[in-house]
């Protein structure tokens, strides 16, 4: 794609869409723990899958608003730029820290960033799904008294 837009809202329904498979898969074992009427051990399972299906919960509400939401825009100095593997060797994703933000990038975008660069991140303000990262000239410091 292009459209860098079209290619970050694909990125927001797939992402809504994962979210949301997992959060019917979550509430499917927690049906099926309740329906067995288990006791022990089950009442700590279910627990923590209770746990895992309120933070899927609320990913599925993050990307939802970011479907209306209107671009936003955070410019600063990159604190951190780092790359990690999502599957312990498989699946390498890109970040970056502008002010307190961590935003997730494409790799044709993370390397083109360097730490203490000023830039313009153009992202979604709910999950902070990157559109683009602009260097731009830093703002002029404010005189002194």
């Amino acid at each position: 794609m292009d459209d860098p837009v079209a290619a970050a809202r694909a990125s927001l329904r797939r992402g809504a869409l994962i979210y949301s498979a997992l959060l019917v898969a979550d509430v499917a074992v927690i049906a099926y723990i309740l329906d067995a009427r288990a006791g022990g051990a089950a009442f700590v399972t279910l627990s923590f899958v209770v746990v895992v299906g309120l933070l899927l919960v609320y990913q599925v509400a993050q990307h939802v608003r970011d479907f209306d939401s209107r671009l936003a825009e955070t410019d600063g100095v990159v604190v951190r730029k780092w790359k990690r593997a999502d599957l312990i060797i498989a699946m390498d994703s890109y970040y970056l820290t502008v002010g307190r933000a961590v935003f997730r990038l494409p790799p044709e975008e993370w390397i083109h960033v360097d730490e203490q660069t000023y830039v313009k991140v153009v992202h979604f303000p709910h999950t902070l799904t990157v559109v683009s990262v602009h260097p731009i000239e830093r703002p002029p410091a404010p005189p002194r008294p």
